[in-house]
């Protein structure tokens, strides 16, 4: 029997904090490079067959209960932070940061000394395809915390700056919606990264 290992990035959190200040000249808004923090978690398996490396590979899945589990997932989390000044009678942005926190959940084996060659060679094929797939994540993250910087700093001016606060909140919103649809595409595209080789059989 074939046994698939599809990945699937776990939910994406977003936090908003709003800075607001004064100026009496209106500058053109900055936009920060985004500041990423990535991290791996890597989880042990072990066996010197391919039945006990599948084994292991489902004793780590992760997913919900009645769903489909996964040997990988990626989840990022997207803060965002913007200043305002009021010149004029109007609010507008004059900067914008974003930070991303990228954590990638990875199977990791250490193959023992009598473990078969074609095996070594046929996991080191399945790893390295199946950290393309959540690199694939990664990079989509990356995009939106550019993306979502560019939209805040070109928000127009509001009367107010309660209003500009609220019309940042819903282009913030739009941007995350737009990159959880560029996940679940991506996703369905690459059938959970098997279309890459993500697929241990």
């Amino acid at each position: 029997m074939t046994r698939r290992a599809p990945q699937r990035a776990v939910t994406r959190i977003a936090v908003a904090f709003l800075l607001f200040g004064t100026s009496g000249l209106l500058a053109r808004a900055e936009v920060e490079v985004p500041t990423i923090h990535d991290t791996i978690d890597y989880r042990d398996i072990s066996g010197r067959t391919r039945a006990a490396l599948i084994a292991s590979l489902d004793r780590i899945a992760v997913g919900e209960p009645g769903e489909e589990r996964y040997y990988a997932n990626t989840h990022w989390e997207l803060r965002w932070s913007f200043r305002v000044a009021s010149t004029g009678g109007d609010c507008h942005v004059t900067s914008a940061s974003t930070d991303l926190t990228v954590n990638m959940r990875l199977p990791r084996w250490n193959p023992p000394g009598n473990a078969a060659r074609d095996l070594v060679e046929r996991w080191n094929r399945f790893s390295t395809a199946l950290r393309k797939h959540e690199d694939g994540h990664r990079d989509i993250a990356i995009d939106a915390a550019h993306e979502l910087a560019s939209r805040i700093t070109n928000t127009p001016p509001a009367t107010d700056c309660e209003k500009l606060k609220r019309s940042v909140s819903r282009r913030a919103d739009a941007v995350l919606d737009e990159y959880r649809a560029r996940e679940r595409r991506y996703d369905d595209t690459t059938g959970h990264g098997r279309t890459q080789g993500a697929i241990f059989s």
